[in-house]
């Protein structure tokens, strides 16, 4: 039987189109969907359901395990598996972690309803958790998952919970519920119910997965919606900072050349990404060069220090003064950032290992993968290989291939013009 995926967001109608030919079957489509893709709206639960997280750079999938499909479809991205199921049961230890994760509140036994992706489980009081419903002790109350709003629905759903809330439980409905038959959903509460009374939870939970998606990956899917509907260059990444004037372009056939050129400011923030997740924010710079077009974009900046630490791997003190100059290129998996002192004297040179750059609103964002090369005192030599090594898990073989790949040939390069 093919697993049906239920997908939202702005990715929506590349990954639509991905899911398909993976022979998965696409429901509970949005009207614009099924009209793109001349389709019936297939009103059928789900096992697995896709969507933007909250800042749209990343995409959560829940439900049943696709890691070997995702890993195929987003090559270049990270992608982080839970090593905690949500809606699993867990028991805590007595410093209140789990797994080496804190665990919020300090429940001693409780529901996942936040996998550690900041490192953090966040619970709440055991439930019996099924596709289509929810069941626990309480005051016997029914609630219902805020997509199903037809009245129609939650009448019928309330004639199978009353029953089990006049007993004392509650019951909260879930999406899914709204697209299964009575008897279905009669079914699944008499197992919830087994499975609450007995905490009998080993088999329930669902896998969960968070895709950081890289400028590559976003270009990929520019290329599949192409095939679809008219697409400009770069429609997924200018997403996340313009909505009506992306479809305004779409729709007149205009580059993105102006859209481009206007999220650079004078000052730009720079965003890096740990493969982990973790983000961090480096000290920006001022736009010294520009240079964008609409296959690809360059951006140079200085930044100016004040003095106080280390020089990252380069072992020199920063004085008041120091100043880093640095390229964004759109079509480069490295930046080379030059130190130099008050004088205009080069101190150190760090070539940074990442995904392409992407452009937002003022700011510059990339995937960081975490190994480097400095150049120093006329030695080049690689650092963080250990820590490349140990956050490999989260890249998919493609990325650890490229990365591999990129530095093999920026040591080719050093050794022959010995410089970058």
């Amino acid at each position: 039987m093919k697993r049906r995926v239920r997908i939202r967001g702005i990715y929506s109608t590349a990954l639509t189109a991905i899911f398909s030919s993976l022979s998965y079957t696409i429901v509970q489509q949005s009207t614009q969907i099924a009209e793109r893709f001349m389709q019936d709206i297939k009103n059928e639960p789900a096992e697995i359901t896709i969507k933007d997280a909250e800042d749209k750079g990343r995409i959560i999938i829940m439900g049943e395990d696709i890691y070997n499909d995702l890993t195929s479809i987003f090559r270049y991205s990270f992608i982080w598996k839970s090593p905690v199921k949500l809606y699993s049961v867990i028991n805590t230890s007595e410093n209140c972690t789990f797994m080496d994760f804190r665990v919020k509140p300090c429940l001693s036994e409780g529901l996942v309803i936040k996998p550690p992706y900041d490192g953090e489980i966040l619970l709440s009081e055991v439930k019996a958790v099924g596709k289509y419903a929810m069941i626990w002790r309480g005051k016997g109350i029914t609630t219902f998952s805020e997509h199903i709003r037809d009245e129609e629905d939650r009448i019928r759903l309330l004639s199978l919970s009353t029953p089990l809330n006049r007993k004392g439980y509650n019951i909260k409905w879930r999406s899914n519920a709204k697209y299964a038959s009575l008897n279905e959903l009669k079914d699944e509460l008499e197992r919830l119910l087994i499975k609450y009374e007995n905490r009998d939870f080993r088999d329930q939970g669902e896998d969960f997965f968070i895709v950081t998606l890289s400028l590559p990956d976003k270009l990929y899917l520019d290329d599949v919606r192409k095939m679809i509907v008219n697409t400009i260059k770069y429609h997924h990444m200018l997403k996340l900072s313009y909505n009506r004037e992306i479809d305004n372009a779409e729709e007149k056939g205009e580059n993105p050349v102006n859209l481009l050129q206007n999220l650079i400011q004078d000052f730009m923030k720079i965003e890096h990404i740990k493969a982990d997740g973790k983000v961090i924010y480096l000290k920006g710079g001022k736009v010294i060069e520009k240079e964008v077009n609409e296959n690809n974009y360059r951006i140079v900046l200085k930044r100016e220090f004040e003095g106080g630490g280390i020089l990252d791997s380069i072992g020199k003190k920063i004085e008041k003064g120091d100043y880093d100059i640095v390229e964004y290129n759109s079509e480069k998996w490295y930046q080379v950032h030059k130190y130099y002192n008050s004088k205009g004297t080069l101190k150190g040179i760090y070539i940074n290992i990442s995904t392409p750059p992407e452009l937002l609103r003022g700011k510059i964002r990339y995937l960081d993968l975490e190994v480097d090369l400095v150049i120093n005192n006329n030695e080049v030599y690689l650092v963080d290989e250990e820590e490349f090594n140990k956050k490999s898990i989260y890249m998919p073989p493609s990325l650890i291939s490229k990365t591999k790949e990129v530095i093999e040939d920026l040591l080719r390069k050093i050794k022959e013009n010995n410089e970058i």
